[in-house]
């Protein structure tokens, strides 16, 4: 025998055992094939339910929180862009703090933070409570908030703060505002007084750089001068033939440009005829440029840092 439909006002939301029965859905019509829960006391059409993404993850937790739950940490990172790595897998825990309040979220699927900081900032990311980017970056340098009980290496923390303070790329070139200034960041570990990881969150601090499109643009930067080479110019603005362009990373004095080469170079043929046609120009312009993937990153810039260091005392520049 058919099920009878679920009442209208549940229709693609999540909703809890209390507000079905208030509706007259007993608990045998949530039992349904076409009916699951995500979290416990939590329950969704099924055909409501299909997204894996982390933002439908967390509007169906929304029913259980109360008004001093936030997303943070990981999850905040999520919903915010902020590149991490290891990357979102669907069956990650979902971070929530709780704000002036002594009790964490204890619920399946999730991991719970208390605080009692009212300073912490908050904002809402459409029907989101998250934490803002600000605090959300210190967050990250807690033990097991990014990976459970380890530590977020200082170059993604770097590469966080870098994504924080650059504004996103705009097809014709354009970029918008950042979401934050090196200024807001250090105003957010300030406002942490002495909780820990403020001695990694403020080193980190010191490597910010904008604007820097790639956490690999960040990385690569950070691993060339940790190899003992100076530290590279981002974004150098070059005047080419064609006007100016810009390269990713760059020694311009020694007329030496780095450009990373990413994986969307295989997904979008338009993406990669542009960057060709960009290097081509630099190149018109009397520029070395060095290309740049993955595999001169990891696990380390050892390889590329000795090519670098070449070019850069006048070797092998063809």
């Amino acid at each position: 025998m058919p099920h009878a439909p679920l009442p209208p006002e549940f229709a693609g939301s999540a909703f809890t055992t209390a507000q079905a029965r208030a509706a007259g859905v007993g608990r045998g019509r949530l039992r349904g094939r076409d009916v699951t829960s995500p979290h416990r006391g939590v329950h969704i059409a099924l055909s409501d339910a299909r997204d894996d993404d982390v933002m439908a993850r967390c509007e169906r937790l929304i029913p259980v929180l109360a008004p001093h739950h936030w997303f943070s940490h990981r999850t905040a990172a999520r919903i915010w862009g902020i590149p991490l790595r290891p990357g979102y897998h669907p069956v990650e825990s979902l971070h929530v703090i709780s704000i002036g309040s002594r009790a964490p979220l204890r619920h399946a699927g999730t991991t719970g933070w208390v605080t009692k900081d009212a300073r912490v900032r908050t904002e809402m990311f459409g029907v989101l409570p998250v934490v803002s980017p600000a605090d959300t970056w210190c967050h990250l340098a807690a033990r097991s908030a990014v990976i459970e009980g380890e530590v977020i290496s200082h170059e993604w923390l770097v590469a966080a703060g870098d994504f924080l303070t650059t504004g996103r790329r705009r097809r014709g070139g354009e970029r918008d505002a950042p979401l934050y200034t090196v200024d807001d960041l250090r105003a957010a570990i300030e406002r942490r007084g002495s909780r820990r990881g403020i001695a990694e969150l403020r080193r980190a601090l010191t490597d910010v750089r904008s604007p820097v499109d790639s956490p690999y643009e960040t990385r690569l930067r950070l691993g060339l001068v940790r190899a003992g080479l100076p530290e590279p110019d981002v974004q150098v603005p070059i005047m080419t033939p064609a006007g100016i362009r810009h390269a990713d990373l760059g020694y311009p004095a020694a007329r030496v440009l780095i450009e990373y080469q990413g994986d969307e170079h295989r997904a979008s043929r338009e993406r990669w005829l542009r960057d060709l046609t960009r290097v081509q120009l630099f190149q018109d312009a009397g520029y070395h440029v060095i290309l740049v993937g993955a595999a001169d990153v990891d696990p380390d810039c050892s390889a590329l840092a000795e090519r670098v260091a070449r070019v850069l005392r006048g070797e092998n520049t063809r």
